[in-house]
């Protein structure tokens, strides 16, 4: 394809995706850059290389100078990344620069097969995207391996998928050893392989995970709000979603799919139904949290999406994920974290489960607050209150047990 027509076709791609007029000024401005620069070398055809002579090109000095900054060049490389996409795909999903490539159909034939089965086994929508997630990735990794359909799925591949994980934390592996058998498992149960591959899997105990959540104090989380800007519309926004989760200990996703109708401001309370369990959950909201709302609503948006939480930028849709705003408020808050605790947002829901147990509340009442089916799921909280863990612990005295 002509240069000149790829990236004119590819503009008009920028503007039927709703991107914002400077984003799409940017775009336009490093593909013109590209194009210029092609046009020097008397070139007017399009192949993929020509992006990388480009960047290198830019990334020489000059005077000591260079001609782009690191930085810059990073992100000009993600914008031919889509240009580039574009010539072979013909289009891009907005916000990824780095398209993957469709699977092979009998692969999408078991994804769909198998979601079909987890949807009569009464999964929720959250649990079977989980499930499809690690399928796709898997899936990805046997394209690579030159596999074309699940029947020629062998051992060799199984291995090979596992040994990447060497090294990675105990719980990392035992998610992955969990999955894997799994949907092996489904794969043999639908008939897309002969054999229960299921089997290769090692049942290895590798006993206590080596990380645990983060448990945060109060003036830890002091300092991470001070580094909010709330006089910002996205300062607004980002206070309320933490609230949400350090009040009232829901779960991110569950805070992403709130609606403008799920809040009833004069119970006083949230209603919404979990995305983990499928059950309806009913929480009080504070004056503190109310506020923080309000504040939040003021400076949203204006648009006709249905949900509380959206985007800045326009088509102002549903909010992406939040959990890498939130690590680099924590960051920014330089706020000392050990390497093996885990310090995202759910670690807010751990504290509060933690704090709730300090505090002597009866585990009957923490359970249905967070959401739990039974009050056993709380014994992965129960193992972080190390206070009252003392109190249990045995005491000796001469040689005997007291």
């Amino acid at each position: 394809m002509q240069i000149s027509e790829l990236i004119t076709k590819a503009t008009s791609n920028l503007h039927e995706l709703d991107y914002s007029p400077r984003t799409a000024a940017y775009f336009e401005s490093t593909w013109n850059q590209f194009e210029k620069f092609c046009a020097v070398q008397n070139i007017t055809e399009y192949n993929n290389s020509l992006c990388d002579v480009f960047l290198r090109e830019f990334s020489k000095s000059k005077n000591e100078d260079s001609y782009f900054k690191p930085a810059t060049l990073q992100r000009k490389k993600g914008i031919l990344k889509m240009l580039d996409t574009f010539c072979a795909q013909g289009n891009w999903v907005k916000g990824r620069a780095l398209q993957p490539q469709p699977l092979p159909l009998n692969f999408v034939d078991f994804l769909n097969a198998q979601d079909a089965a987890l949807v009569k086994r009464a999964y929720s929508q959250c649990s079977r995207e989980t499930v499809r997630e690690f399928c796709e990735r898997f899936m990805r990794f046997l394209v690579d391996q030159n596999i074309e359909a699940l029947s020629q799925l062998t051992y060799t591949h199984i291995s090979n998928y596992l040994l990447q994980f060497n090294g990675h934390a105990k719980s990392t592996v035992r998610c992955e050893l969990s999955r894997l058998r799994q949907t092996l498992k489904s794969m043999y149960l639908l008939q897309y392989t002969t054999d229960n591959l299921a089997t290769y899997i090692p049942l290895y105990h590798f006993g206590q995970a080596d990380s645990m959540a983060k448990i945060w104090k109060s003036d830890e989380l002091a300092r991470l709000v001070d580094t909010v800007d709330n006089a910002s519309a996205k300062g607004k926004r980002d206070m309320a979603y933490i609230m949400f989760a350090s009040e009232l200990g829901m779960r991110s996703t569950d805070i992403r799919n709130l609606k403008l109708s799920d809040i009833d401001w004069e119970k006083c309370c949230v209603t919404f139904v979990q995305s983990k369990t499928g059950k309806l959950n009913n929480l009080p909201l504070s004056e503190k949290l109310g506020l923080a709302i309000i504040d939040y609503m003021r400076m949203r948006p204006q648009t006709g999406s249905s949900f509380l939480f959206v985007n800045l930028t326009p088509p102002y849709g549903q909010m992406a994920r939040f959990n890498g705003e939130f690590q680099r408020y924590v960051r920014r808050a330089g706020i000392h974290v050990e390497p093996q605790a885990h310090h995202g947002l759910h670690s807010l829901r751990a504290t509060l489960a933690t704090r709730l147990t300090e505090n002597d509340v009866a585990a009957d009442v923490i359970a249905p607050f967070l959401g739990h089916s039974d009050e056993h799921s709380l014994h992965r909280y129960i193992k972080l209150d190390i206070e009252n863990l003392r109190k249990c612990a045995l005491s000796f005295e001469d040689g005997e047990l007291i």
